[in-house]
């Protein structure tokens, strides 16, 4: 089981990388077509607080998962974005990214794994058209969006298989501010869109926090997963 669920999250972080990758770029709003499969916007503040590499790597940190998860295939790694990088220009990959983070952890019992992947932009107009480029559909066309409640200033979630390993996901891409982020929560043989409700919620909360200028402390240490 142990193997089996490490390859799974080998395959789905390379897979959701290579979809982010290769998303980038196509620009927009939050008001774009998209918007037909979300539901109305929560209130929450729309912060314009840029963040670094060692700010958004505090959202993501393993102590603000479920009892019992732990590290998965993908380590925690990331990096601030030069500012003189060739990506960063308006017609580059990364424009007006100033950080990056990915990570995965794995269940308790490596039934399961939550794939993140967080990006910070020099402002809420670069994040949107970050969010919007993250929003688009991916390239697999058996994916399907499915309507879930708003997260963030803006989101859209999809549903679909791992064409590696035959294990269902559910996907939510979100705005919060001058971040846009992925979750991706897999589990062998169902989907569990509260639990990625959860986990996307959480995310969400724990970049305001570092926004506002404090530490994250939202958690999920008292929900096991």
């Amino acid at each position: 089981m142990h193997r089996k669920q490490l390859a799974t999250g080998v395959r789905m972080s390379a897979m959701l990388i290579a979809v982010g990758l290769s998303m980038v770029g196509c620009g927009g709003s939050d008001t774009a077509p998209i918007s037909k499969v979300t539901s109305s916007h929560a209130a929450t503040p729309d912060l314009a607080t840029p963040l670094n590499f060692a700010q958004i790597k505090q959202v993501v940190e393993l102590q603000s998962m479920p009892i019992g998860w732990k590290p998965g295939a993908q380590p925690l790694s990331g990096r601030d974005v030069p500012k003189d990088a060739p990506c960063r220009k308006p017609s580059g990959v990364c424009a007006g990214e100033t950080s990056t983070v990915v990570v995965q952890y794995n269940n308790a019992d490596n039934t399961g794994n939550v794939y993140l992947e967080v990006h910070a932009y020099e402002d809420r107009e670069a994040a949107r058209a970050g969010y919007q480029s993250r929003s688009a559909s991916s390239n697999d066309k058996s994916d399907r969006q499915i309507s879930m409640p708003t997260v963030g200033n803006a989101s859209v979630a999809r549903t679909g298989v791992n064409v590696a390993t035959g294990d269902p996901f559910t996907a939510i891409v979100m705005r919060v501010g001058t971040v846009a982020a992925l979750v991706v929560y897999t589990h062998e043989g169902k989907v569990d869109p509260p639990m990625l409700l959860s986990l996307a919620r959480l995310e969400a909360e724990r970049i305001q926090q570092v926004q506002r200028g404090g530490k994250p402390t939202a958690t999920l240490s008292n929900q096991e997963g």
